[in-house]
């Protein structure tokens, strides 16, 4: 309760801080959008993905992009294939006012339902969250990179059945949720 109670205090404080310094609106939309993409990407039906397991690279991605008719937002650069990439993908955001580049590594191509999926993960959720709260959540041990990632995850076991993933891969995400973003008993 407490904890809880020193986390709705520390967001209220950081937007109010963020409306002063001109950040609040961005926050306040950033996470407005968050919201509805995530409604109206369950909203979205089932595709029939292309037969086999997708090629790593970049025609891949960008095929992926369309089929499952992810939208990235104006701030962020288009996903790149990145071969040296041990992780599935990797978002980050240089500075302030610098655009959201996207990552994919090889392993996000065993299936294109995987792909689509870590598509999703990166591009609808992350690439619309608030760098500059979760940092500082982070700074003050609020767990904000978890819970970034434990929404991003989230977004895609909701959103399983759009990619076509199946229950062993929804299964593995679960678990690596519970494996590197537990939350606190």
């Amino acid at each position: 309760m407490k904890r809880s109670l020193s986390r709705v205090l520390l967001t209220l404080f950081s937007i109010s801080i963020g409306f002063f310094s001109g950040f609040g609106l961005l926050a306040a939309a950033s996470h407005a959008r968050s919201g509805a993409v995530a409604a109206r990407a369950i909203a979205h039906a089932s595709v029939e993905a292309p037969e086999g397991q997708p090629v790593a690279s970049q025609e891949s991605i960008d095929l992926a992009m369309a089929l499952y008719q992810i939208s990235r937002p104006s701030d962020a650069i288009a996903p790149v294939f990145n071969p040296e990439l041990k992780d599935r993908g990797l978002t980050v955001k240089s500075s302030w006012f610098g655009k959201t580049k996207v990552f994919i590594g090889p392993s996000a191509f065993v299936s294109w339902a995987m792909l689509g999926s870590t598509l999703a993960h990166e591009v609808e959720i992350h690439c619309r969250q608030n760098f500059p709260l979760i940092y500082l959540k982070d700074q003050l041990g609020l767990d904000g990179t978890s819970d970034a990632e434990r929404e991003a995850y989230r977004h895609e076991i909701l959103n399983a059945s759009r990619f076509g993933l199946n229950g062993r891969d929804t299964g593995l995400i679960a678990a690596t949720v519970d494996y590197y973003y537990p939350r606190e008993k």
